[in-house]
């Protein structure tokens, strides 16, 4: 992961922050799973508690987390 995935993490900040800025109401983050990787629950969830850990204190609220295919999709609304 490293500096990749700092960058990664973020551009999801600055995004999520630009989004909240503008007014929207909805923000979807998400990441791909190497499916040849064999990558862990564990690993998943980890990575999954990250992503909420940053937005959420931007003004987001998460409410869901759904696996498509082999990505996961976190939906985050505007907490008022």
């Amino acid at each position: 992961m490293g500096l990749l995935h700092a960058w990664r993490m973020q551009k999801l900040v600055s995004d999520a922050r630009t989004a909240y800025g503008r007014g929207d109401l909805l923000f979807v983050a998400g990441f791909d799973i190497d499916i040849r990787a064999r990558v862990s629950m564990k690993t998943i969830r980890k990575e999954i508690d990250k992503i909420v850990a940053a937005v959420e204190p931007i003004g987001w609220e998460c409410v869901s987390v759904q696996p498509f295919l082999a990505s996961v999709q976190i939906d985050f609304i505007r907490r008022e």
